[in-house]
């Protein structure tokens, strides 16, 4: 049987589309290397015109461009419309950050139950990766637990934190974690906490590895072990984190596992009151009767040259 060739228009016009498509994938790569390059004012030009002819992945890289103010000025409004069409076409990267613009009312009047609807879509999305997966479902485990845009729902929040734990995600580990040492929407489990708390910290969480630091120094789902809180609320502390700042400074207060050093104490105590914690401000005037002004000096130039680092 002979094949029927195309009539000459309809050749015609689907090589002008095979061709369109080469030219937008050409200038992709070429937005790409160029937003990699630094060169954010080349690759808004090229990534716009992408996306002008309908490329979601085009359309997902102008509106991070206008969230951020790369190569373009910042605009969230604008940043939410190219979201928007993005996640129209399925992109699961797009539907995700415009639940997180409608959840935090940039670019648009916050309404959490429009946020609610964008992270389900993400989550549930077949052709979103892993990771993207993770992040979704731990948003949607936050809406739960809080009960923002539907009703609070801790069993909901557990099972969404569940999936995006096992996905990888390191705040929904922690916020699994907790849930277990609590038993909210969950029975109470605290060495199935441990564990979530100790895979999340593995990743440089630091609110899972002050959580950690918390479990070894009271021993709850673990035997206690003063040196492994330690570690744990050094940890989070150089990170920044307010209340392992506190406990890391109790510990050179009390000599625990470390030698007593009340200059080093002072010193985490004012880096976390600084982020308001109430204890930490109560035990620097504890410090203050018993410290020299030439101690407290050196402790605070100690605290003056600190730089959290990264995880």
């Amino acid at each position: 049987m002979k094949r029927r060739s195309l009539p000459k228009t309809l050749a015609l016009a689907l090589a002008a589309l095979t061709l369109a498509a080469v030219c937008r994938a050409d200038s992709l790569t070429d937005a790409e290397a160029a937003y990699k390059a630094g060169r954010y004012d080349e690759a808004a030009k090229l990534m716009q015109r992408a996306a002008e002819q309908g490329d979601p992945k085009a359309q997902y890289a102008v509106a991070v461009m206008y969230e951020h103010g790369r190569g373009v000025p910042q605009d969230p409004a604008k940043a939410r419309d190219w979201y928007a069409k993005a996640a129209a076409q399925g992109d699961a990267r797009a539907q995700n950050n415009l639940g997180y613009l409608y959840y935090t009312g940039q670019g648009a009047k916050q309404d959490y139950p429009e946020a609610l609807a964008w992270y389900a879509k993400a989550a549930q999305n077949p052709d979103a990766d892993e990771r993207r997966q993770g992040l979704a479902w731990s948003n949607l485990g936050e809406m739960y637990f809080h009960g923002r845009g539907t009703a609070q729902d801790y069993k909901k929040s557990a099972e969404c934190f569940l999936k995006a734990a096992q996905a990888g995600n390191p705040a929904a580990q922690n916020n699994l974690g907790y849930l277990l040492e609590h038993g909210l929407g969950v029975a109470r489990d605290a060495r199935q906490a441990m564990r979530w708390y100790a895979r999340a910290a593995e990743q440089g969480y630091h609110f899972a590895q002050r959580n950690l630091g918390v479990m070894y120094e009271v021993g709850r789902g673990t035997e206690t072990s003063h040196a492994k809180a330690h570690d744990w609320f050094g940890k989070a502390a150089r990170q920044g984190n307010p209340f392992a700042q506190y406990k890391l400074g109790r510990i050179y207060e009390r000599g625990q596992v470390v030698s007593k050093d009340l200059v080093e104490a002072y010193k985490w105590y004012l880096l976390s009151s600084q982020h308001g914690d109430k204890p930490a401000g109560q035990s620097l005037r504890r410090l203050e009767t018993v410290l020299t002004p030439t101690q407290i000096d050196e402790a605070k130039r100690r605290a003056a040259a600190f730089t959290p680092v990264d995880p």
